[in-house]
């Protein structure tokens, strides 16, 4: 059993294959370790993505049976798809495949928001609940993303290629897989083109994503796709406030109403996150000062208490984020910080009542005329032109390991990092010459 898990986790990082699902946390990692559980993190509970939903439509046995290398390296007993109940069309298929391998069952979840955040995955699979600045790990589990276990499936197959949904205001919502590198400009034209003038962008979805306005940025092996929608959209222009805004916004409005914090996921784990807390920190602070306060550190930034539960529209999520970088300068985490008493968490008692359903959410981001069903098209795009960035996971970005005017095959290595940092190497998605090579990215022309 060491020796497999040895193996697997060699091929993992030779291949590159990282979380597929936006973290990039470098896959080979997590098949060290020994867990109990094997859970296959289905729920994409983002609006308007698609791409895992259609790889398990399209390609199921393969998620299985990276499911299976995975649960073998880490001596899982039970191996778990997390998918929500109401995708009907594909359930019945993965309870037959689940039938036929040994030790994995399906758990459908309900339809709510962050029903992906992997604590509260975790929570809803096992019961069990991942202490507070902890992982999966802690409890036995390790999780993972639908298209990660799908490139798991292919033992030393290099990844070039990335699965994603291209939604929102373009003529031919799609989902597809394109190799890794080219423009989101081309990505756009493969969804039939922008049906508006003035666009711009989230990338990684409308919740946790970020706001861009420059479509020829690459894809990369974390992406999961693009919502594209009119510069003046009010999700737009709310998740682009910068610090100094959102800032003068709270200080002035906010009332202390705790309802961030009543609908934050990890506080109904039992979890010492507080964003309200955050905002009265902030409320005392006074102009130019920095907000620190610890019961940001264990915000995951789902975005909830920004978009949704906050009635007066303020930006708890943004306060949480920049509280947490001003923690890391004065060199504070959650280990260190006054809120780690050691006590076990409790889930909150109302827990199972305060999930926010997704399509409420839909209605209130302002995206139900964007939300279309973005179908699978199998064409292969062929590009004349990629750019790998050398920074596509958690840890030590790549070092380019080529040279302009080299000829490189596809799948062969253009960056790597070195053996005892945490990274993984990154891939020629295209045969060609390497035409640009910088401390940010390889070009390749085919």
């Amino acid at each position: 059993m060491a020796d497999f898990s040895a193996e697997f986790s060699r091929n993992l990082r030779a291949a590159g294959i990282v979380g597929a699902g936006g973290a990039g946390f470098p896959s080979y990692v997590k098949a060290q370790g020994r867990a109990e559980y094997a859970i296959v993190n289905a729920a994409e509970c983002e609006p308007l993505l698609k791409k895992d939903q259609k790889i398990l439509e399209y390609f199921p046995e393969k998620v299985f049976d990276g499911l299976e290398l995975l649960m073998k390296a880490v001596g899982a007993e039970h191996g778990v798809v997390g998918v929500k109940k109401k995708h009907e069309k594909i359930i019945p298929r993965l309870e037959e495949i689940a039938k036929s391998r040994k030790n994995i069952k399906v758990v459908k979840l309900g339809d709510y928001y962050p029903a992906g955040d992997e604590q509260c995955l975790v929570f809803e699979v096992t019961g069990r609940v991942v202490p507070p600045g902890g992982i999966p790990l802690d409890v036995g589990c390790v999780v993972s993303n639908v298209e990660t276990l799908y490139n798991a499936a292919f033992p030393g197959k290099p990844v070039t290629e990335k699965f994603i949904t291209v939604n929102g205001a373009v003529k031919k919502p799609s989902t597809f897989r394109v190799p890794v590198g080219i423009t989101w400009r081309e990505a756009v034209e493969l969804a039939g083109g922008f049906k508006i003038k003035d666009a711009a962008y989230i990338d990684g979805g409308p919740m946790m994503g970020k706001v861009m306005t420059d479509f020829e940025l690459p894809v990369t092996k974390t992406s999961a796709g693009i919502i594209v929608l009119p510069k003046d959209h009010p999700l737009i222009v709310k998740k682009a406030q910068s610090r100094p805004v959102f800032s003068r916004i709270g200080r002035s409005t906010c009332d202390q109403c705790a309802l961030c914090t009543e609908f934050c996921p990890r506080y109904l784990l039992g979890h010492a996150v507080q964003p309200h807390r955050v905002m009265r920190s902030m409320l005392f602070s006074g102009a130019g000062h920095k907000a620190h306060s610890q019961y940001a550190l264990l915000c995951c930034e789902c975005s909830l208490c920004s978009l949704y539960s906050c009635p007066e529209g303020l930006h708890p999520t943004s306060a949480c984020v920049s509280a947490k970088g001003d923690l890391r300068e004065m060199k504070i985490g959650f280990k260190n910080s006054d809120l780690n008493t050691g006590k076990k968490p409790v889930p909150h008692p109302v827990r199972d009542f305060r999930k926010v359903p997704v399509s409420k959410l839909v209605q209130h981001l302002g995206l139900a005329d964007y939300n279309f069903n973005a179908p699978w098209q199998d064409e292969r795009y062929k590009p004349s032109k990629v750019r790998i960035l050398l920074a596509q996971h958690i840890g030590v970005p790549c070092s380019p390991c080529v040279s302009a005017g080299q000829k490189v095959q596809l799948g062969a290595v253009v960056g790597d990092v070195p053996a005892d940092k945490l990274g993984c190497p990154v891939h020629a998605s295209i045969s060609g010459t390497v035409t640009k090579v910088n401390e940010k990215y390889v070009e390749i022309t085919a």
